[in-house]
């Protein structure tokens, strides 16, 4: 995600007397940097600008950070997030993807050293529902190479028993937002045997029915003004039926609510998320991060106030659709 100015820097070529630069003061420059806050660096994919006041509004109603928030617009699409607690900014990134008018919002953290217009902004995280595999398939080892041909595999959801089983596994995918969504993928074993399966994706923002990108609809789609281009939109290659219902079980992320319940004292509610579900703690250790965290309140430390957010509206599920006319990525394994 280079500038305009990071590119034309790159291309320059120095003259001979500039070519030895300046000199900075020993230790200057490798000293130990000194946070001021953690960051984290976001872009809007979307074909429509956006107001920049309303962008920081609705995220800090939406992110809820316990020790607050600021912002900072540093480029057309991008924005930089400071946060003043490592967990506020941690719970923001786990509970990826975010939208903003129902456009995806891409965030990577940032360190104190790294410049953040040179982060590469075209990855994010989803949760992706593999259907079609044979009970006998759904294991850790087959869900996770499927997982890498999507992208870059973070998560196999297991139950509480460790094992992989049900209607569709669901699994934790960063994937390219550049290219295509995947809807289906051809197994193909050695001895010749296929299976087909499918995918579904949680939380699903915007996307394009014609070619299958995110950031745009199908009405600014560059394939529209292709010569011969004609379709009514009722046999799209790409369709809602791509969206999922988020799965509900102790392994899904904060609902977004947060409410008071009974702590060690009255003097000391504690204030949790409503689903009291993390994705990777139990509540005991939740609890136990909130002490750290400063979450317990007290008459000299009030709590924020309750903010309902909802990341991403999700639709109701959608029927199955045809595979006749879909290309498939063939893999043998």
């Amino acid at each position: 995600m280079a500038s305009p100015l990071d590119r034309l820097g790159a291309s320059l070529s120095l003259t001979e007397e500039k070519d030895a630069g300046i000199v900075l003061p020993a230790g200057l420059w490798h000293a130990d940097p000194v946070p001021q806050g953690f960051f984290i660096v976001g872009r809007l994919l979307s074909t429509k600008p956006f107001h920049p006041e309303a962008l920081q509004t609705t995220l800090k109603a939406a992110f809820n950070s316990v020790r607050g928030m600021d912002f900072k617009s540093i480029e057309v699409d991008c924005i930089l997030l400071k946060f003043f607690h490592v967990l506020d900014r941690d719970r923001v990134l786990e509970r990826s993807p975010w939208a903003y008018d129902k456009n995806l919002l891409i965030l990577a953290p940032v360190e104190a050293s790294d410049n953040p217009c040179m982060v590469d902004l075209t990855w994010c995280d989803f949760h992706i529902h593999i259907h079609g595999l044979p009970l006998g398939k759904m294991n850790s080892e087959v869900c996770s190479f499927i997982g890498n041909k999507l992208g870059r595999l973070k998560e196999v959801d297991l139950d509480s028993n460790g094992e992989v089983w049900g209607s569709s596994v669901r699994i934790r995918v960063a994937i390219d937002t550049s290219k295509p969504l995947k809807r289906v993928l051809k197994l193909r074993t050695v001895l010749g045997d296929e299976q087909l399966v499918t995918f579904t994706y949680e939380r699903l923002p915007n996307f394009c029915y014609l070619c299958g990108r995110l950031g745009h609809l199908s009405r600014v789609c560059d394939l529209q003004l292709q010569n011969g281009f004609s379709d009514s939109g009722q046999h799209t290659p790409f369709g809602p039926w791509l969206r999922a219902t988020p799965f509900t079980g102790f392994r899904s992320r904060y609902s977004g609510t947060f409410v008071k319940e009974q702590g060690p004292s009255p003097q000391f509610p504690i204030y949790r998320p409503a689903s009291s579900l993390q994705s990777d703690s139990t509540p005991q250790q939740y609890r136990k991060g909130a002490a750290i965290f400063g979450e317990f309140g007290s008459p000299h430390h009030p709590q924020p106030p309750i903010v309902q957010v909802s990341p991403l509206e999700t639709e109701p599920p959608s029927p199955i659709f045809p595979l006749a006319h879909f290309p498939v990525l063939l893999l043998v394994i």
